[in-house]
């Protein structure tokens, strides 16, 4: 009977201790990831930090991916993120003993929407509420358009202004409005600015009172290309239409075509119009742009528009009378109900998206 019952005591012994061990052996590693926020405006630069995770006879690697495709290691840091989007920052620690453990998180990157009021000089960066999160002193008088631009995760804000009739071209840092460079503007009355990210990189400029479309270089400012409504009136997408007589603004779209396409409104017939890039194959060559069929008719309640931007695949027009940025489906050239407004001016032209 003794003998039975020590048998039993020293497997319910064991058992107990195998029990113990295992859920010690369990929670040995545990990695604890910590972040300063989860959801902000692009650039959202936000640290990280890992010190409270544990790890069986201590940690030895600290392994952080965000999403992104960037991989750093370490206990703590910081990280940018320079694009809208979600996100998924994981943690994983590899402890002395060799037991791993991961942890995760997700952070929601929102786009910026940066206006400009040629009244007050000024120009604005609103988070996706129309909150204004940063002001910055128009480099020159009366600014009418504005396009941002990426080099090496660096961001530039470019603005074409009126300046009382010395039009320029300034290219600003958008976190400090200083001036990194200044040019001539290739008009005479500038109606819109924007930017195409893929090659080749360029800034694309509609003027009002000479109805031109120009080609610019971001690098120096060079003045590349001019296209007027001559250079489209053989389209056959264009006959009996008209086009370029008052332009109402210029945006770059991400489009099946590696360079993306250009969309120009006509004030006149309140049509936006696709023109497609095509880029110069050799030296001898210039950049064509060829016109598309089937342009979006607006609402005319949208009018006077005094800037356009796109974005997933919504097209976003500032109402100049409204005073606000309204998101309009492509699909029926008529406004989806979300808009933005409350920010300060009357006057209120140009729109670019940081994405």
């Amino acid at each position: 009977m003794w003998g039975r019952r020590w048998v039993r005591g020293f497997c319910l012994i064991g058992l107990m201790v195998s029990l113990l061990g295992g859920c010690a052996l369990l929670n040995s590693t545990n990695a604890v990831l910590n972040v300063s926020q989860t959801q902000g405006t692009v650039p959202l630069t936000l640290s990280y930090d890992a010190s409270a995770s544990e790890g069986q006879d201590g940690i030895s690697t600290y392994r952080w991916s965000f999403g992104d495709e960037a991989e750093v290691y370490g206990v703590s840091g910081a990280y940018t993120f320079n694009h809208a989007g979600q996100y998924e920052i994981q943690l994983t620690i590899r402890a002395v003993d060799g037991t791993v453990d991961t942890d995760s998180i997700i952070i929601e990157v929102e786009p910026a929407f940066w206006v400009a009021d040629e009244n007050l000089d000024e120009i604005y960066k609103l988070d996706s509420s129309g909150n204004v999160i940063l002001t910055l002193d128009s480099p020159e008088p009366q600014p009418r358009g504005l396009a941002l631009a990426e080099s090496n995760g660096d961001w530039s804000l470019f603005v074409v202004c009126m300046g009382n009739g010395f039009q320029r071209l300034v290219e600003i840092d958008p976190e400090s409005g200083a001036v990194l460079t200044e040019y001539t503007a290739p008009a005479q009355d500038p109606g819109g600015l924007t930017y195409s990210p893929n090659a080749p990189l360029r800034l694309w400029h509609v003027d009002r009172l000479s109805c031109m479309i120009y080609e610019i270089s971001p690098q120096d400012g060079r003045t590349l290309n001019a296209f007027g409504a001559t250079y489209f009136q053989s389209s056959p997408n264009l006959y009996e239409s008209t086009f370029l007589q008052i332009p109402g603004g210029i945006a770059w779209r991400e489009g099946p075509h590696a360079p993306g396409s250009l969309w120009v409104l006509e004030a006149a017939t309140e049509l936006l119009y696709e023109l497609e890039i095509v880029v110069a194959t050799d030296i001898f060559s210039r950049t064509q742009l060829a016109l598309q069929p089937d342009p979006i008719s607006l609402s005319p309640s949208l009018f006077p528009i005094s800037g356009f931007a796109w974005y997933e695949g919504f097209l976003w027009v500032v109402e100049r009378d409204r005073h606000q940025v309204t998101q309009i489906d492509p699909a029926t050239g008529a406004a989806t109900g979300i808009v933005l407004r409350g920010f300060p001016g009357a006057a209120v032209s140009g729109l670019a998206i940081q994405k």
